[in-house]
């Protein structure tokens, strides 16, 4: 049988502001009304069948997870959760480890869920091709024609054609712009996709025989119960350096369809519409005498230029880049910078998504901070008390059910209620609408984690 393996674990850090550690990319809207993952998903409507779908992720994403892919009839137990992010390597051994113990002959379509398609036709009919070369207990890989010499991208160099597919010769890394070019000119160069199609026994195969401490970690998980004793004493690597830079039995086919992996802004603006003079506006913009400017907005106000040349604007409520197009890549620097200062804008927006729905940071100081709070119907938070901070919530919409200490109470639109520093309380929606409150916080100390839970739906 065939399965798809989804990689919905990476950070999207070179996508900042719009992508933040706790909110990446492959859950956003960037292309559509649908999310990178879900679009990911639906591409495989009539290649993989729902029930077959693995999607492999960080644990602190699960929620996020199931409810994206609800509709899409999923079973819960296809998302498999690792503790902490390995890359690559570690990610697919493991979804081969768990497949074959169900299906001995799985064969894997490993996706990542951050990539943008057209063509879904000629792609399901690449995809069907690569399935039958992998049954010949090949590696096989789709390679993309290189339309420019980019420098955001790995290359693979082919050798001798095949019936059908191309030997490889080597993997190589993202070059510098000169190699870039060299390699543009030579038609035995492709762009390493990054996506994969193998048997899982023969993925395991290749494991054991070039990362052997890998495949010792794995043989000792035999089910999802055992991932977290286990994952720590595994090594991160991906598994172009550890497998497809040293194996001897790849396969490489040519995807015959628009393909970008969003791997940077600079890749976001190739796929938008450009004005006569090469700008391209995502938001509420105006552009005066500017040319190859790309304003991409999901802030509340007007960007506007004058006279700039090939720069990226990226705008959010609480982050604003401003990027030469030629140093897209550079961006994940930046975020490691912000790491290095512990500073919060790599972490999470101003609007931060829970499992029960979301809230936003409206504004904050030294003793206060006031946040509107959306619970879906039906969803309620953890039972909880705080040790430093009162809270004051008056619902703007809907009606909520108040727990505070022994009492509950019913609060309706135009209503309030206070919770005293230290009081057990819970915030339920039991509508069928949006509740929507907002919140006033007073203390000497407001940060997240000053909470104390009892009971939680979620079990956090």
């Amino acid at each position: 049988m065939t399965y798809a393996v989804i990689l919905a674990g990476g950070v999207g850090s070179r996508f900042w502001p719009f992508s933040r550690e706790l909110e990446p990319k492959q859950f956003m809207k960037i292309i559509g009304q649908e999310s990178l993952l879900q679009s990911t998903i639906q591409r495989l409507k009539g290649v993989v069948d729902p029930a077959h779908t693995y999607i492999i992720t960080n644990k602190i994403y699960f929620y996020e997870v199931k409810a994206q892919i609800t509709k899409f009839r999923i079973p819960d137990k296809n998302i498999i959760l690792e503790p902490q992010g390995k890359n690559t390597a570690p990610a697919v051994g493991l979804c081969a480890k768990l497949i074959s113990r169900i299906d001995k002959d799985a064969v894997l379509l490993v996706l990542p869920s951050d990539h943008y398609i057209k063509n879904i036709e000629n792609f399901k009919r690449t995809f069907k091709k690569a399935i039958a070369c992998a049954k010949n207990n090949l590696l096989v890989t789709l390679g993309i024609k290189p339309s420019a010499p980019s420098i955001g991208y790995g290359y693979i160099k082919v050798d001798k054609k095949k019936d059908g597919y191309w030997e490889v010769e080597k993997f190589l890394e993202k070059p510098d712009l000169n190699k870039a070019k060299e390699y543009f000119k030579n038609k035995k160069f492709f762009w390493n996709s990054g996506m994969f199609i193998w048997k899982a026994s023969v993925l395991l195969e290749e494991v054991k025989k070039y990362l052997p401490g890998l495949y010792t970690n794995l043989r000792l998980i035999n089910s999802v119960n055992d991932i977290p004793k286990i994952w720590p004493r595994i090594d991160a690597i991906s598994v172009d350096y550890g497998i497809m830079e040293h194996s001897k039995r790849i396969a490489l086919i040519p995807a015959d369809f628009y393909w970008t992996d969003l791997g940077s802004w600079e890749a976001l603006s190739e796929i938008f519409p450009k004005d006569k003079k090469g700008n391209i506006v995502s938001g509420d913009a105006l552009n005066l005498d500017s040319q190859g400017v790309c304003v991409f907005s999901k802030g509340n106000r007007l960007v506007s230029t004058i006279g700039i040349k090939d720069t990226i604007i990226a705008d959010t409520p609480d982050a604003l880049l401003v990027c030469d197009r030629g140093r897209t890549q550079d961006v994940k620097k930046l975020v490691g910078l912000m790491k290095s200062l512990n500073r919060k804008e790599h972490l999470v927006h101003l609007t931060e998504r829970r499992p029960w729905g979301s809230f936003t940071v409206l504004q904050q100081g030294i003793d206060f901070k006031i946040k509107l709070i959306e619970i879906t119907p039906h969803k309620r938070l953890s039972l909880q008390r705080h040790k430093s901070r009162a809270e004051h919530w008056v619902v703007v919409s809907g009606m909520a059910k108040v727990v505070s200490g022994r009492g509950v109470s019913l609060v309706h639109s135009n209503q309030s209620i206070y919770i005293p520093k230290g009081k057990k309380h819970r915030l339920e929606n039991t509508t069928n609408q949006t509740l929507r409150i907002v919140e006033v916080q007073t203390g000497n100390y407001l940060a997240e984690d000053d909470i104390e839970r009892f009971e939680d739906d979620f079990k956090r």
